[in-house]
């Protein structure tokens, strides 16, 4: 019996070990992932008519030939020693999709620890209530104070596993998500962070089509460990472009050596004065600590970026802050950085800024106001971070 995948979404995720879908859904472009087994191996963008795809077509375009994989499915997926911590403010509709999500996968995580951010009401709590009274495995945390860094270091006391994940609110798991994240810790030694892939689950709008093709969440489709003694005399920007290596809606590290960083900086992350910049600072710290890296594409997360463009705008605009908050927290650690700054700084100016950058030459050529938005933030981001940073510091924090 012939399979249909509805494209209305604008994403599709096809298995080409299995016999290709028909696609409803036109008339509409598409983003589509190309998997075998749980392995991505692609994705191509498609135009799909008001009639759809029948499988016929869409063989002729995604050329299944052309994609392999190199590896196949976990045969015994185990994520007995991974927790996986979710933070979330406000949006219990959203955190019970990503709950459900990360309760199907299937390597079962030991913990799912959900913290709730300086929240307005106690609708998330109900919510986190209702599944622990089955699941003993979920465990609610309440954080008042408002950042994504405070969120992450609230859920570390409840880790007792090897290793932990962490997601966010908006984004559903792929079900081998615990499973892939688990086993890249085994890629190599000294492997203290692990990041994924991260793709749409939605491309609706074309305020969700800029994010996509501009912030270059997906770091390609193999398998990457990332040693610092090689990186160090590859990329000149190492460790400071630590963008490069993953993002904070799908990391996980190790406990120990998370731990032993000290944790996430309370100054930094969406929600805080320096409205960003926590899992760049986190995966900084790691590589500057001589520990590895992996990038596992196979550990895969379907985010849903924002639909409109005013929370587009605050979102640009917060990462330009975020992205130059990270890089003052590390000189305010040790003043001594920014000699080292400033050796590496017309190549970073050059990869923030420049149109012809990797960083920026994939952006699209509509909106073209953001990258003025970006840029404000980017100037921001010092003062927010000190400022942020002092009041801590006063508080005794």
């Amino acid at each position: 019996m012939n399979r249909s995948l509805d494209a209305s979404a604008g994403v599709l995720d096809v298995d080409l070990d299995l016999p290709l879908p028909t696609v409803t859904g036109g008339a509409i472009e598409v983003r589509c992932l190309l998997r075998r087994g749980s392995v991505p191996v692609g994705v191509i963008d498609l135009t799909v008519p008001a009639a759809g795809l029948d499988p016929d077509t869409l063989d002729a375009a995604v050329r299944p030939e052309r994609w392999t994989a190199a590896d196949r499915d976990i045969l015994d997926p185990d994520a007995a020693g991974l927790t996986v911590a979710i933070a979330t403010r406000d949006r219990p509709e959203a955190l019970g999709r990503a709950l459900a999500s990360v309760r199907a996968s299937a390597a079962p995580p030991a913990r799912i620890v959900v913290v709730d951010n300086a929240p307005s009401d106690d609708a998330s709590a109900r919510l986190v209530a209702s599944l622990a009274a089955t699941d003993p495995r979920i465990v609610y945390v309440r954080e008042d104070r408002p950042g994504l860094a405070r969120a992450h270091n609230a859920a570390l006391p409840h880790v007792t596993t090897p290793h932990v994940a962490f997601t966010d609110d908006d984004v559903v798991v792929d079900p081998w998500w615990t499973a892939r994240l688990e086993a890249a810790f085994a890629a190599a030694d000294d492997v203290a962070c692990v990041t994924g892939l991260i793709f749409p689950a939605e491309l609706r709008t074309p305020e969700q089509w800029w994010i996509e093709r501009a912030a270059g969440f997906a770091k390609g489709f193999e398998r990457r460990i990332v040693d610092p003694a090689v990186e160090a005399g590859r990329d000149p920007l190492f460790p400071y472009a630590a963008g490069t290596y993953g993002s904070g809606a799908n990391m996980a590290f190790a406990t120990d050596a998370l731990r032993a960083l000290g944790g996430f900086d309370d100054a930094l992350g969406a929600g805080s004065g320096s409205l960003g910049g926590d899992d760049l600072a986190a995966i900084h710290a790691v590589l500057a600590a001589g520990h590895r890296l992996v990038y596992e594409p196979a550990a895969i997360v379907f985010h849903h970026h924002h639909r409109d463009y005013d929370a587009l705008r605050r979102q640009v605009y917060g990462y330009g802050a975020g992205l130059t908050a990270y890089l003052t927290s590390l000189v305010v650690a040790r003043p001594v950085t920014a000699l080292h700054m400033v050796r590496r700084a017309a190549g970073g100016a050059r990869h923030a800024l420049a149109p012809s950058s990797p960083r920026n030459s994939r952006r699209p050529s509509t909106h073209r106001e953001l990258a003025r938005v970006e840029r404000a933030g980017m100037l921001s981001g010092p003062w927010r971070y000190v400022r942020t940073y002092r009041r801590l510091a006063g508080a005794g924090r």
